[in-house]
């Protein structure tokens, strides 16, 4: 990536000139130096870059809440050069486009990105998750549910994504198993609270609670009350603003 190349000639520049200047006594300072200011020089590049990059999301947002999605989706892929400038931005990316490619039905888009997002991206792992379990590849759903959970511990809403895979797939035992850690993460969590007692009741997971950010995985159809939000499940990554370093 071009800002860490940056960073690291620009410390080792000042670490050289240092150890130069002191006629090589002093070549542990030097080192020391390129370390500092190649960090320093890492963070202030890339907080440059992501100012930068910002008004483009926010241009982007504006289209989408337009409905002009296919000039988003394009707008973004534009975007990608600048992923040299920018760690985790390229993870970003994919997610975004991914997920407007999934609530647009643009499935084969919709996998080509998902597939890429960045670990952290929840929304988007959860949206490949479903795209694989609906296309009968239920394995490769499960790892990117496992990829979810482990980048994002604290979330609920994967643990009960993966729950209900399990029961809808007769595997009882192993859905109330996964929710069960859901509790240990949050013990007070309703929704969690509420899906155990049905699981041991014999019942089918209500996961109503998560509204269009459920819906929106379309594993099951939205009541009337919701239809009228779809394609929010592809708008929802833009409210993060591009990631900066440090």
């Amino acid at each position: 990536m071009y800002t860490i190349l940056i960073s690291m000639l620009i410390g080792a520049t000042s670490g050289a000139i240092w150890t130069v200047l002191e006629f090589w006594k002093t070549w542990q300072m030097g080192i020391v130096l390129f370390v500092l200011v190649s960090i320093v020089s890492f963070i202030v590049i890339s907080r440059v870059m992501a100012r930068r990059i910002e008004p483009q999301f926010q241009v982007i947002q504006k289209q989408i809440q337009a409905g002009q999605i296919q000039i988003a989706i394009s707008q973004l892929e534009d975007m990608m050069p600048l992923c040299r400038w920018q760690m985790l931005l390229k993870g970003q990316i994919h997610a975004q486009i991914g997920l407007l490619a999934y609530a647009n039905g643009d499935e084969t888009r919709a996998q080509e990105h998902l597939s890429k997002a960045g670990m952290r991206a929840t929304e988007a792992k959860l949206a490949h998750a479903a795209l694989e379990y609906r296309n009968g590849r239920k394995e490769q759903a499960r790892e990117a549910l496992d990829i979810a959970i482990r980048a994002n511990k604290k979330q609920i809403m994967p643990y009960h994504v993966y729950a209900w895979m399990l029961a809808k797939d007769g595997a009882r035992d192993a859905a109330i198993n996964k929710l069960v850690e859901a509790e240990k993460v949050e013990k007070s969590n309703e929704s969690t609270q509420e899906n155990l007692s049905r699981l041991r009741n014999g019942k089918k997971l209500n996961m109503k609670r998560f509204g269009m950010a459920w819906f929106g995985l379309q594993l099951e159809k939205p009541p009337a009350q919701y239809r009228a939000g779809q394609g929010q499940a592809g708008r929802k990554g833009f409210r993060q603003k591009p990631q900066r370093r440090g």
